[in-house]
């Protein structure tokens, strides 16, 4: 009896051996086809062609259709395709599918995808773009990239954790103008909210730069960063976002050249419920009619009903050796209804505090910089300081006030702004 036990047992662990390929097989089908199904949106549609599942292995045809009106317009006057068919190799493992995709028209996009899927719908991909030659005549340009990498894994909530290499990348025009960029590289960790991203990123570019048909500079940008995090608080009834940007130098297009930009920006406690119901009409059209900004309004006046803190920590650069420097907090209460019924409201709502200074080699190189300030000591509105200039004061009850104890109403400081 105990033998035939041992021999039940054994038969029993061959046939799932066995059997097990294919069970793996079966269920990485109803992932993928499970998957294909949740992408569908209004841009982007995808369906299974054909799924020729096998034993040990099976290949899966793909297609992705652009069905936004406005998107598939500009691919087809283009000479673009608007719809890709992709062909997926995949094999069975024990416990995972690995699957090897690339275009069926590969000599339009050498692009190709290698994935592991987790029986539980986990992935974890490398995508690479080879060499890429591409000529629009139409738009009268042409683009090459060196081989460019994207790598990551995604969960079946929609957690992203990626990573982006694109070491370089070159626009030629007709007239001769030319764009190069050079060594972008990102990574980032969160997932898709409605329309915007929730979770963390940072990238660094170290030189974009526009040339002129005699390769004079235009605009440029080199070692910049940025870095965002969004996040929600323990309750996840409000957003709290921070975003840095910087960059060691700047060309402008007037050729104003710029040093050590820095940015730091910050916004608390706003209302996550109506802030993704803006943010979902704002990305369905993007061109709001009469009937959508209706809808729209009633979410505006929820999102200021509930408040919230924006703040710029550290806006700063240098024109050579002039150095500037701004900071300002503002605060909208909780409270503060039906701003869309009377947007002046906000003036005596909103209340926070503003600092900017100015260097004297700044105040020196810039004469109409120079007017304001004598105008502002004449008035005692700024203060000299060490080696520049500082203007401090609050915000409250509508008003700009100064720590010499004069006011300033912030309408008749913004009228002249609002007629203009």
């Amino acid at each position: 009896m105990e033998n035939l036990k041992k021999i039940g047992a054994i038969g029993g662990a061959i046939s799932l051996a066995l059997c097990w390929p294919l069970a793996v097989g079966q269920i990485g089908q109803t992932i993928i086809e499970d998957g294909i199904a949740n992408m569908n949106d209004d841009m982007v549609k995808g369906e299974i062609v054909e799924y020729d599942r096998g034993y040990l292995s099976s290949v899966v045809l793909t297609r992705y259709t652009v069905v936004d009106p406005d998107i598939k317009t500009q691919l087809e006057r283009d000479g673009l395709p608007t719809a890709f068919d992709v062909k997926s190799d995949l094999s069975h493992g024990l416990t995972s599918l690995t699957a090897d995709s690339k275009l069926v028209d590969a000599d339009f996009l050498p692009l190709t995808m290698h994935s592991k899927t987790q029986l539980n719908g986990n992935t974890a991909f490398t995508l690479d773009l080879d060499s890429w030659n591409y000529q629009n005549d139409a738009q009268g340009m042409s683009l090459s990239t060196s081989p460019l990498q994207i790598t990551g894994d995604v969960t079946v909530l929609g957690d992203l954790n990626y990573q982006v290499s694109v070491p370089s990348v070159q626009v030629d025009f007709e007239n001769g103008e030319e764009i190069h960029l050079t060594e972008l590289t990102g990574q980032g960790k969160g997932k898709q909210a409605k329309g915007y991203w929730l979770g963390e990123q940072t990238f660094s570019l170290q030189k974009l730069d526009v040339v002129d048909a005699q390769l004079a500079p235009m605009f440029l940008i080199e070692n910049a960063t940025y870095s965002g995090n969004t996040s929600l608080n323990e309750a996840g009834d409000k957003l709290n976002s921070k975003l840095n940007l910087g960059a060691k130098q700047l060309r402008l297009t007037d050729g104003t050249d710029v040093d050590d930009f820095k940015l730091d920006f910050s916004i608390a406690d706003v209302d996550s419920q109506s802030f993704d119901q803006i943010m979902s009409i704002y990305q369905n059209s993007p061109m709001l009619d009469e009937q959508e900004i209706q809808t729209l309004l009633p979410h505006i006046d929820t999102l200021f009903s509930k408040g919230f803190k924006l703040s710029v920590n550290e806006l700063s650069l240098a024109f050579g050796e002039g150095k500037f420097r701004n900071e300002w907090k503002l605060s909208v209460p909780e409270g503060t209804d039906h701003i869309t019924q009377d947007p002046m409201k906000l003036m005596t709502a909103t209340s926070g505090s503003l600092s900017t200074y100015f260097s004297d080699e700044l105040v020196d190189l810039y004469p109409f910089i120079q007017e304001s300030v004598d105008e502002l000591m004449v008035m005692e509105l700024i203060e000299k300081k060490d080696n520049g200039y500082q203007l401090k004061a609050q915000i409250s009850d509508g008003k700009l006030k100064f720590e010499n104890g004069q006011e300033f109403p912030l309408i008749a400081l913004l009228m002249p702004a609002l007629m203009q």
